[in-house]
């Protein structure tokens, strides 16, 4: 590794932790060995001196400090430190130069950041950030004061079960001390574990809400100064801490709160000595702050067109996605087209793909999967390709080939499930088959969709020419067989991430939420009444209580707002 005073020329292979700022805009690459967290630049001992000269008020770290380095700038590589200048467009990610040396050599397609970054400031995803954020924060702060609620509750709980523990102790005699010890012992244990699961997540909800404000702040500094590049790669970050914030808040409120009770012993004084505590401490469960099995019920609806000049056939939406921007993203069978959709459902951007379109879910963040195949079933073509919402755009990124025929698909970390005529398997995201889950036989031909809930321990399939509903454990063992008069010809099928499930009856016209095992019919939340026609996907939007719903040979989608 070079020394602090040694510099050469920018395109060297001479690879550094961290590149001296002033340097650089030399086309100079010098190892740094000084960061002044006020100027956001790395400096070498010839820099820092010129720096000092400046800035003598400003405090500057050395290398004894690098752990103070990092963090401080929003457009320097949380690795290494190096200014971040591009793209990898396969992964994704943003990166420095020593990413790329290290990591991307091999990866076949780079953007960089000043391209992507053009104009970044005057998008509406750009504009709509703070908001985005607000709104996250709010829910994070929402989540933190239910959880101090129930730390409240929990605390009463104590001081009640206590207060039973003691009278129960006064119809005794001594005898019961030893027995009283022990079991407040084990509730003190469980008291404990219950209250540091709950200060867990109030700091995390602190934490991440602190860290939201204060990209925020950095953001609007380089936003108000017109650095496009660096709002581009704020922007980026602040979006990717949305997803995680958003990531967390589902997972704590799915979690079942626990509570703890206290259960008196009515045999205690016959068979006292033969005992040994009071009674049984121990947690319950109740409800989670979301309640998926909360039946929703239509109030209005109304039809938007999605039809655009370039369509030449009825549209047929099967498949619909929201992004974590409130962006919609739908695929039009007939026309072999994806579009986004923007918040008030119209079509802003679209990509055309080679053939049918038969299936889509959301993979992660702005990215999408999309099943392709020949209009005939029985045809060559059998592809799934990967699409990215980059800048408003939606882009191809990659795809992978597979002998199998595609109706549906569905992803949970990393996993692709897949339903085809007769079969539900499941794959990697490089189109390596991992299994078979379960396969129909003898080979009726039938439409089967795809749904995976948030833990992915549950699948849902359609089997339509049987109008049933089945769940799977991810094993494949049925759970249960769902029929239901008002289910008729099963198609559309969504699991929302709160582990809300809805699906549509295509020859009933209607819409029906399930509870989350798949065992019974919840409610028929939409019908003909309400602007549905034979329906074959849906989606529903928890923050605004929304299905977004494609009819068949429709060239508009249907949005059934709940209540």
């Amino acid at each position: 590794m070079a020394t602090g005073g040694s510099s050469i020329y920018k395109g060297s292979d001479l690879i550094h932790d961290y590149n001296c700022s002033k340097c650089e805009e030399n086309d100079l690459n010098t190892e740094a060995q000084h960061f002044c967290p006020q100027c956001e630049h790395y400096l070498c001992d010839k820099c820092v001196n010129l720096h000092n000269g400046y800035h003598n008020k400003h405090t500057v770290y050395g290398r004894g400090d690098i752990q103070k380095w990092a963090g401080f700038s929003m457009d320097r590589c949380d690795q290494h430190g190096n200014k971040l200048e591009i793209r990898c467009d396969d992964h994704q990610e943003l990166c420095c130069s020593v990413c790329v040396a290290l990591s991307h050599r091999l990866c076949s397609s780079i953007s960089h950041l000043p391209d992507l970054a053009r104009g970044i400031l005057d998008t509406a995803e750009f504009k709509q950030l703070p908001t985005a954020v607000d709104q996250i924060r709010s829910r994070l702060d929402e989540l933190k004061n239910a959880r101090m609620k129930d730390q409240a509750s929990l605390k009463v709980t104590y001081k009640n079960i206590i207060a039973e523990i003691k009278a129960l102790r006064n119809e005794i005699n001594k005898v019961l001390d030893k027995l009283e010890k022990k079991t407040l012992k084990e509730l003190d244990s469980l008291m404990e574990d219950l209250e540091n699961s709950i200060e867990d997540d109030m700091k995390t909800c602190a934490h991440m809400s602190n860290q939201l404000k204060s990209m925020m702040e950095k953001l609007q500094q380089v936003s108000d100064k017109h650095k496009e590049t660096s709002s581009y790669i704020g922007f980026r970050i602040c979006q990717a801490k949305l997803g995680e914030a958003k990531t967390t808040i589902l997972e704590i409120q799915k979690r079942l709160t626990k509570r703890i009770s206290f259960i008196s012993n009515v045999s205690v004084l016959p068979f006292l000595r033969n005992l040994n505590i009071l009674g049984n401490v121990d947690s319950i469960f109740s409800m989670p702050i979301t309640d998926s099995d909360h039946v929703y019920k239509a109030q209005s609806s109304s039809c938007y067109s999605v039809r655009i000049g370039k369509d030449k056939h009825k549209c047929h939406i099967v498949g619909i996605c929201e992004l974590p921007s409130g962006q919609v993203v739908i695929a039009d069978q007939n026309n072999s087209r994806v579009k986004l959709l923007n918040n008030l459902y119209q079509v802003t951007d679209h990509c055309d793909l080679p053939d049918f379109l038969y299936g889509m879910c959301l993979i992660a963040s702005n990215n999408i999967a999309v099943t392709v195949a020949d209009s005939c079933l029985s045809g060559n073509r059998h592809e799934i390709h990967f699409l990215s919402v980059i800048r408003g755009k939606l882009q191809v990124v990659r795809k992978f080939c597979t002998n199998q025929e595609w109706a549906s698909v569905a992803h949970h970390q990393g996993q692709l499930y897949v339903a085809s005529r007769n079969a539900l398997d499941q794959y990697t995201m490089d189109g390596q088959l991992v299994k078979n889950i379960y396969e129909c036989i003898p080979r009726d031909i039938y439409t089967s969709i795809c749904a995976v809930n948030a833990d992915g321990k549950i699948i849902y399939v359609t089997v339509s020419f049987k109008h049933e509903l089945i769940t799977f454990d991810k094993g494949g063992q049925v759970l249960s067989t769902l029929k239901d008069p008002e289910l008729k010809g099963p198609c559309g099928l969504c699991v929302s991430p709160s582990g809300y499930v809805f699906v549509c009856g295509k020859e009933s016209h209607t819409v029906l939420q399930v509870d989350r095992e798949g065992r019974k019919k919840l409610a028929t939340v939409a019908r003909q009444t309400d602007n549905l026609k034979t329906p074959v996907s849906v989606c529903f939007i928890e923050q605004t209580s929304c299905l977004i719903v494609g009819n068949h040979l429709s060239d508009n989608i249907t949005i059934v707002r709940l209540c």
